[in-house]
């Protein structure tokens, strides 16, 4: 093992775990840490065993841990799950997500018949198309550097909007911040392509009230809607089926770019700021959302608890040390200007 490690990493220290075989190398790498960490990967592969590499707590060196393991877990495709709920997903939606838009659009026909073809129908088609681009968005990035990953799981709920959202399961280790970030930002972008488009076409079919503009919408909000209904600027605009899920779309990604652990935003902080500071800011958020909670609105209190339960502390890569290029930094200062352009104190 020192003799694999040797030839990338002058070695000054040497420490073995006798609990599980793992063995800890201190030193000064010889390489770049991405050109280093794909060499010891294919040198530990055949001796059972996973390189991590890490910052000694100096900044100075470098650690190299070997653990046994294998880089991938395999995962069991459930193709019929993820088509059943799916199917149950979008039952809830159109029926009780049809009849939350009704009763924000004050329909005169109550029938549930009514309900479910005018309603149900386009706000369950725009919703389920926004929240599966955005799945497929972490999916293909997940792909693309050779993670396993399903297919999205929809969560139907009989109330509500009928789903509180999807998800994609991965297995095995991130391998460096680099491929974190890409899985992490695709999804919101991904999402935005279809959000965007779908909002804008809710807005052109809409109807301008009377009533004064509501103080929900966000700076991207008001930016669409004075490109393409001027005219509302300073009124509002009655919600209908698309609308309503378009704007719960462009609501969802602000509030999954938050940078919190689990969150698409917390991924996106520890690739680009690294673990420390991204712990910090995720408690800050915390705080922040606890207060926007008691101040302004009690759902940011239920955001609140979701994030919290998701998890606060994040899992660090297999290689913790090759930073972000300057493309990944330069996405990053984008989807941060992005989600400002997004938030909003009260999204509802």
């Amino acid at each position: 093992m020192r003799a694999r490690v040797a030839d990338v990493m002058a070695i000054e220290d040497t420490e073995t775990d006798p609990r599980d075989g793992a063995v800890a190398f201190t030193g000064t790498l010889h390489h770049e840490a991405e050109q280093a960490f794909e060499t010891l990967k294919t040198r530990f592969q055949d001796m059972g065993y996973v390189p991590l590499l890490r910052e000694a707590p100096s900044g100075q060196k470098q650690i190299v841990v070997a653990i046994r393991g294998s880089l991938q877990e395999a995962l069991r495709q459930r193709a019929w799950v993820q088509m059943a709920l799916f199917a149950a997903t979008f039952v809830t939606t159109t029926i009780f997500g049809g009849m939350y838009a009704a009763a924000l659009s004050q329909a005169s026909n109550s029938g549930l018949m009514n309900i479910v073809v005018f309603y149900g129908l386009p706000f369950s088609c725009t919703l389920l198309g926004i929240l599966a681009v955005h799945e497929f968005g972490h999916y293909l990035q997940a792909r693309r550097h050779k993670m396993p990953v399903t297919l999205p799981y929809f969560i139907p709920m009989p109330f509500g909007l009928g789903t509180v959202g999807a998800f994609v399961q991965m297995r095995g280790a991130v391998q460096s911040k680099r491929a974190l970030f890409d899985v992490g930002i695709g999804g919101p972008i991904a999402g935005l392509l279809a959000a965007v488009p779908l909002f804008v076409v809710g807005v052109l079919i809409a109807t301008v009230t009377h009533s004064p503009a509501p103080d929900t919408r966000s700076l991207l909000m008001e930016v669409l809607i004075g490109a393409f209904r001027p005219e509302a600027v300073s009124n509002g605009i009655a919600l209908n089926p698309v609308l309503l899920a378009a704007r719960f779309g462009l609501v969802l990604t602000a509030l999954n770019l938050l940078p919190v652990g689990q969150l698409d935003g917390g991924h996106i902080a520890y690739a680009a700021l690294g673990r420390k500071w991204a712990m910090w800011i995720s408690y800050a958020t915390l705080v922040i959302m606890g207060i926007l909670g008691v101040t302004v609105s009690s759902n940011w209190l239920v955001w609140m608890f979701f994030a919290t339960i998701s998890g606060v502390q994040h899992a660090a890569p297999l290689n913790d040390v090759t930073p972000l290029d300057q493309r990944r930094n330069v996405a990053f200062l984008a989807t941060f200007l992005l989600f400002l352009s997004l938030f909003t104190t009260r999204p509802f």
